[in-house]
């Protein structure tokens, strides 16, 4: 706001001239000056000088707006002191559709009683894809999946996870052909898939990073599995799999949860073993760009994140 339109402002509240000059610390002729020049910039009369001061329609009309400008400049002020501050902005993360379903939820309840005005904006897709959105400054993290070596990307380790295969007891039942009559079969156990006639599959309807080792260890198993399915999202795969016509592959971190999500039977319930001979494990991490000048929240929001889902992994079983 100009420095006249300050000085009318003090007049309008005060309606005296020499009492609007002391709070300003200038002189009655200076403050008056000041009026005078608004006056011929607006090419109106402000106030109605005469024993008592009053304000014109104009005048009145000013002071509204100039309370309106006064308001906002404050305001803006704020907010820039609460972003230089680091505590407000944007956070443009990457993720799987299902890791966000399962993990952010009770993350982002907690990081938003801290940081209220950080707003969160979520990709969902596969860790290829959001490695080149991170690289060209479109997203700010990314929680990835085996991750390949980048010189510009920086690497923070959540965990390994592990691969496994999920599907209905009477499912493997069915498909079953090893030596001897399987035990009671519970969720955590280990499998060998070479124990398996081919089985369908319900797999990924686009080439993801999890595809590359579910296709590794079916060669090893020499299982040649047919997919009478395809579909993205693990969390719909889990659910068709509880019809008890395919199987499919997943994280352990990822595994358990849905099965537990959509169990409903207890005499043919949905199981997740693990693979006997599988040594591959999955890296997860959260990736961002090296040697980058962060804002506080973003610093807090990356930190927080990380010990959320190192938790998550730890106790998901």
């Amino acid at each position: 706001m100009e420095l006249a339109q300050k000085m009318f402002l003090l007049a309008a509240e005060e309606m005296n001239f020499t009492k609007a000059a002391k709070r300003a610390f200038v002189t009655q002729q200076c403050l008056s000056e000041h009026i005078s020049k608004l006056e011929k910039q607006l090419h109106t009369k402000l106030f109605l000088r005469g024993r008592h001061l009053q304000l014109t329609e104009s005048g009145k009309a000013l002071v509204s707006t100039l309370q309106q400008i006064q308001h906002l400049e404050e305001n803006l002020e704020h907010r820039i002191q609460e972003i230089e501050a680091g505590e407000i902005g944007e956070v443009r993360l990457g993720i799987s559709t299902s890791r966000a379903r399962l993990l952010l939820p009770g993350f982002l309840e907690t990081f938003h009683k801290e940081y209220p005005q950080v707003h969160i904006s979520i990709t969902l897709g596969d860790t290829v894809r959001h490695i080149q959105l991170l690289k060209s400054q479109k997203l700010d993290l990314v929680v990835g999946l085996d991750a390949p070596a980048d010189p510009f990307l920086e690497e923070l380790l959540i965990g390994k996870e592990q691969l496994m295969v999920v599907g209905t007891r009477s499912f493997f039942l069915q498909y079953y052909q090893g030596p001897a009559t399987p035990g009671k079969w519970n969720s955590g156990d280990t499998l060998s898939l070479s124990d398996f006639s081919p089985f369908p599959l319900i797999g990924n309807r686009e080439h993801i990073t999890l595809l590359e080792l579910v296709q590794s260890c079916l060669r090893e198993n020499h299982l040649d599995c047919p997919q009478p399915i395809s579909i993205s999202d693990i969390g719909t795969q889990v659910q068709l799999c509880r019809l008890g016509h395919t199987a499919t592959f997943c994280n352990d971190i990822l595994a358990f949860p849905l099965i537990r999500e959509v169990e409903k039977s207890q005499e043919d319930p949905l199981l997740a073993f693990y693979i006997a001979n599988e040594t591959h494990t999955m890296r997860s991490s959260i990736l961002r760009l090296k040697a980058q000048v962060r804002p506080r929240y973003l610093e807090d929001f990356t930190e927080a994140l990380l010990q959320y889902m190192k938790k998550a992994a730890a106790t998901v079983r």
